[in-house]
């Protein structure tokens, strides 16, 4: 009964390249962008006649409608306003929707170089079985064609006894050939021109990146500096360096849990210690050389003092670094798509869920590795001549003396001012990049694993895959919508999950980096220089349920996207 109302249907609806199609058979929609896919490249030789194009749709049309696994490129419609395409989208469309012939069922089709017009050519590539040993009285022309430069020929011929092979074969597409063969597909025209509104935002936007990120940089490299000019002052004030301990000492609990008994207030107000570092604090600021450098950093590093002189702080800096991600990310989307979220709009023009997530924490790690590092710039850069040498004159000593060899290593260790981040948050980056390239490995129909071979790398889809006519039809929505024509509509619960989870995480985490760039204080800086060591030597730690949360979440989501791959089977 379905199919005698869509037949009804047919007598009295327009073939809408996209509108009406949609509110038809989804077998027609992916037959319609099968029909689009195939014959988009072929262009009618100059003064040519347009019939033998459509004549070809609806050969490809019928092969659809009755082998349709023989096809695996289903590439979205052009707008039906498009200036240039709407006709060509029309005749696909109209071919798809039309009852198929008795003459056109049960054939084959091949779209092929002919010199003749009556043979295939096997100059450049020879032609696959069946069609190498088929006799020319069998073969029927459709049309000839120009596909990239090249002459193409399309011809038909009747699917003969025990044959298996593909129904379609167009050395145009590289439908029905092996992987990886060179095929007639002209270069991409370009991309249609961005909205030169959205064009001038995206320039704007870039300049303004780069001010965002230069101001982060000089900021911390600020902070750093200014950090180091009140070490110099507190150990100067110091009369004895064992005045103000820095290490654990195991038989104090204070030290362990908090800071040594020195550092802590008492009941006239800040300790000797914490005296003593506003004090160096407070003089580093107030004091310049005079030159607008040295100026420009004091007043950046005193916009961040905290409470009372007692800390430093790089949270204002590390947020503008992680903003200056953002902005960069904004500008690109505009520039290319006219879009600001146009950087996560994947190839089926929808909003991608694992794009973004991967984007959040590049955000997150870039905006906190590098806000560290070019503290630790700052703190240690002036004494880059120093370190060198002393780490030439450890490394001399330790040939002599076994006991000094290890300084050298420690020495060095001052030359790496990028923070250590560990295994979790390798695996981190590993699960949300993975994430990324696993789901758009899904997306994909299935490829043989070499040439002439019949098994898959991963197997066929069993779902047609929703896709959106043009970037600007992205929606937000599809973060949590269903990805396949089946789930059209309905939210996805593992979609959800991974953005709830996602969310907390990364909420934790930039807390986390925020707080810990929050307060430099006087014993942060004398452990470091004691220790001799970077004040940030490591990235905050996730932990490891942190990271079994993320990997479940991730998990979850590759999970439901496989199952909507391979729920069904294809009609």
């Amino acid at each position: 009964m379905a199919a005698e109302d869509e037949a009804g249907d047919r007598s009295t609806r327009k073939c809408d390249p996209v509108g009406e199609l949609k509110g038809g058979s989804m077998g027609v929609v992916s037959n319609t962008q099968i029909v689009w896919t195939e014959t988009k490249n072929l262009r009618i030789p100059q003064g040519g006649d347009h019939a033998p194009l459509s004549a070809l749709r609806r050969y490809i049309a019928a092969i659809a409608t009755q082998a349709e696994k023989t096809f695996s490129r289903f590439e979205p419609l052009p707008s039906y306003d498009d200036d240039f395409l709407a006709d060509d989208v029309a005749d696909c469309a109209a071919a798809a929707e039309g009852t198929t012939p008795e003459a056109l069922k049960n054939l084959r089709v091949i779209v092929w170089p002919s010199a003749d017009g009556k043979t295939l050519s096997a100059q450049e590539r020879k032609p696959p079985a069946p069609w190498a040993d088929a006799p020319a009285d069998s073969l029927t022309l459709i049309g000839r064609f120009k596909a990239g430069g090249n002459d193409v020929a399309a011809f038909s011929r009747p699917v003969a006894a025990n044959e298996d092979a593909p129904r379609f074969v167009s050395l145009v597409t590289g439908t029905g050939l092996p992987p990886g063969t060179g095929v007639y597909v002209p270069r991409e025209t370009k991309r249609k021109p961005v909205d030169p509104k959205a064009a001038k935002t995206a320039f704007r936007l870039a300049i303004a990146t780069v001010i965002v990120f230069a101001m982060a940089c000089i900021w911390c490299l600020s902070v750093g500096s200014l950090s180091q000019a009140a070490y110099a002052n507190f150990a100067t004030a110091l009369s004895d360096a064992n005045t103000c301990p820095t290490s654990i000492d195991l038989t104090s609990p204070t030290t362990v849990f908090g800071a040594p008994r020195q550092w802590l207030p008492t009941a006239d107000g800040p300790g000797d210690c914490m005296k003593a570092w506003q004090n160096a604090s407070k003089s580093a600021l107030s004091s310049s050389k005079g030159d607008w450098w040295s100026k420009l950093q004091t007043w950046l590093a005193g916009l961040t003092v905290s409470n009372a002189g007692q800390s430093f702080s790089l949270r204002i800096p590390m947020l503008l670094m992680m903003a200056s991600v953002v902005l960069l990310a904004i500008s690109a989307g505009l520039g290319v798509v006219g879009r600001p979220l146009g950087l996560f709009i994947d190839k089926r023009n929808r909003m991608s869920l694992t794009r973004i997530q991967f984007a959040l924490w590049l955000v997150i790690l870039v905006g906190g590795l590098g806000s560290y590092a070019i503290y630790n710039v700052g703190f240690w850069g002036d004494n880059l001549n120093w370190i060198h040498a002393k780490v030439a004159y450890a490394t001399e000593a330790g040939q002599s003396d076994q006991k000094l060899t290890g300084w050298s290593d420690q020495l060095s260790a001052l030359l790496e001012f990028i923070p250590h981040m560990n295994a979790a948050l390798w695996a981190l980056i590993g699960i949300s990049g993975g994430t990324t390239i696993v789901s758009s490995l899904l997306m994909q129909p299935g490829t043989p694993t070499a040439p002439g071979a019949g098994t898959l790398v991963m197997p066929a889809r069993q779902t047609r895959v929703n896709t959106n006519p043009a970037p600007k039809d992205a929606q937000l929505s599809d973060l949590v919508l269903g990805e396949t024509e089946e789930d059209d509509g309905v939210v996805d619960s593992t979609r959800v999950q991974a953005i709830a989870i996602t969310g907390v995480l990364a909420t934790i985490y930039v807390n986390l980096i925020l707080e810990a760039g929050d307060r430099i204080g006087g014993l942060a800086v004398s452990g470091a220089v004691h220790d001799v060591t970077q004040v940030f030597a490591n990235m905050p730690p996730t932990g490891s349920t942190f990271l079994s949360l993320l990997a479940v979440s991730h998990g979850t989501l590759l999970g439901g996207k496989l199952l909507g791959a391979y729920k069904g089977t294809e009609k």
